[in-house]
């Protein structure tokens, strides 16, 4: 394929195979996604914050629990679309009905028995928080609610997957868009009209929330089974061992990844702390902004790893290979654009949030290095994909851990206390993290050692 191929896609490309779609055509629903997501989460906040600090509170420590679930939740769904996506490559759809029956019932199940510790053990969860009376009895309330009825969320996250990867890349895009707007419109009664809605705040930001989950997984359901998934118990008849073991085993490192690198960010804010409040406002302000700058090479390489599990289902690994290094220059090219465009407008975008002449001033040199942790991250996100499309999942699991943990971690205290730079050591801490994943990430790609396991986890899919 040419690299006009990759962008657009070649020949019939959508519900009648998937594996002609595009690049763009891939991302830029998932941009909307994103922006979709990252907005309406700011507008959530900004509802909530007119209740009180407390009722903020609330719900933001419960959804420290709320989020060990989900993230749970996506990576077993990872999983197994790893698995579909090849599956779908080789048109084995058999075999897609049967890995997404084992992701529904695994997903299910996971939500269920967290539903039960939140519901019932709620309190005691909390209590290690040790928050003030009245923000624990609201945030109790929460999680009983929220977290009670957590199998809505973990079952929505299967099906958004699945339709994805068939093609009908619109389909999360609707659904993120009507759950968000159901809850939008739950808050702002719960919030602004309780005369219309009479009950607790908190209690009710959760009502809304779970309705919003319920109606985004029925929609989710309707549009995967009119892609043509057909989810059923008897897929799971006889016991599907080899299947299961083969999505958790895939699984399972991503939602280890995914938990360590929270915990890394959880340490080097606490390192951050240390500099004084002035310094934390600065991280915050910077995060919020940059944010948005990985937006689109993220989009990319979340399309490139559904193309490439499609390549490496139809044995066209020398395919998959160049792919993936295309789609590593465009992420490259677009974190570096947006960077720039960051730079160029610091101070309008920094004084959206404040005009201290510190702070304005500290965020211009945290720009400047985070040029280079943009390039680190298109880098990571490219080639994490890729890795992760093949099934080479533990391989990265070492990576993360040792450079998340001794380089993110570990020189964010070198360079901030013991030398003394401050956030701008801190910064050169996470651009080094991001560059050494990013370098030993390619050279395993570029190196094919993930190749055998590849190709005896599609003689597997195959059966």
């Amino acid at each position: 394929m040419t690299r006009k191929d990759f962008l657009w896609g070649s020949g019939k490309s959508g519900t009648g195979d998937p594996s002609r779609v595009g690049l763009i055509p891939l991302m830029l629903p998932m941009l909307l996604e994103h922006i979709l997501y990252s907005t309406v989460n700011l507008l959530d906040v900004l509802f909530i914050s007119h209740l009180s600090d407390r009722a903020v509170n609330s719900v933001s420590v419960p959804g420290q629990y709320l989020s060990i679930c989900h993230i749970l939740a996506v990576s077993v769904s990872a999983g197994a679309i790893i698995c579909v996506n090849q599956a779908i490559g080789m048109g084995n759809y058999k075999k897609v009905n049967r890995l997404a029956s084992v992701a529904c019932a695994a997903n299910a199940l996971l939500g269920a028995v967290f539903g039960v510790m939140f519901f019932f053990a709620a309190g005691g969860l909390l209590s290690v928080m040790q928050l003030e009376p009245d923000t624990m009895a609201g945030a109790v309330r929460y999680l009983r609610i929220t977290g009670g009825l957590m199998v809505f969320q973990c079952v929505s996250v299967v099906f958004n997957s699945l339709s994805r990867s068939l093609g009908h890349v619109r389909a999360p895009l609707f659904i993120n868009a009507t759950v968000n707007l159901i809850n939008i419109a739950g808050n702002y009664l719960v919030v602004f009209h309780p005369e219309i809605v009479p009950i607790d705040p908190v209690a009710g930001v959760a009502v809304s929330s779970v309705i919003s989950q319920f109606t985004g997984m029925i929609v989710a359901i309707v549009l995967a089974c009119r892609a043509g998934v057909r989810v059923s118990l008897r897929q799971l008849k006889p016991f599907p061992r080899t299947d299961i073991g083969m999505v958790l085993s895939l699984g399972i490192p991503g939602g280890v990844n995914n938990i360590s690198y929270s915990l890394c960010q959880l340490v080097t804010t606490a390192i951050v702390t240390s500099l004084g409040d002035l310094m934390v406002s600065a991280k915050v302000y910077v995060s919020s902004v940059v944010g948005y700058v990985a937006l689109v090479g993220m989009s990319f390489c979340q399309a490139n790893s559904i193309m490439v599990g499609y390549r490496i289902g139809m044995g066209k690994y020398d395919e998959a290979k160049r792919l993936a290094v295309f789609v590593a220059r465009i992420a490259v090219c677009s974190n570096l654009f947006f960077s720039g465009v960051v730079f160029v407008f610091r101070r309008q975008l920094i004084g959206l949030f404040t005009t201290d002449a510190a702070i304005l001033q500290a965020v211009s040199g945290i720009l400047l290095i985070d040029f280079a942790v943009e390039v680190g991250r298109a880098l990571n996100n490219s080639f994490a994909g890729s890795l992760n499309a093949v099934g080479d999942v533990r391989y990265q699991l070492v990576v993360n851990q040792l450079s998340g943990w001794l380089i993110s971690v570990g020189c964010s205290y070198l360079f901030c206390v013991r030398l003394g730079l401050g956030l701008y050591g801190v910064w050169a801490a996470f651009a080094l993290d991001e560059l050494t994943r990013g370098l030993i990430l390619n050279a395993r790609w570029r190196s094919e050692r993930w190749r055998a396991g590849a190709e005896a986890r599609r003689k597997t899919i195959a059966q």
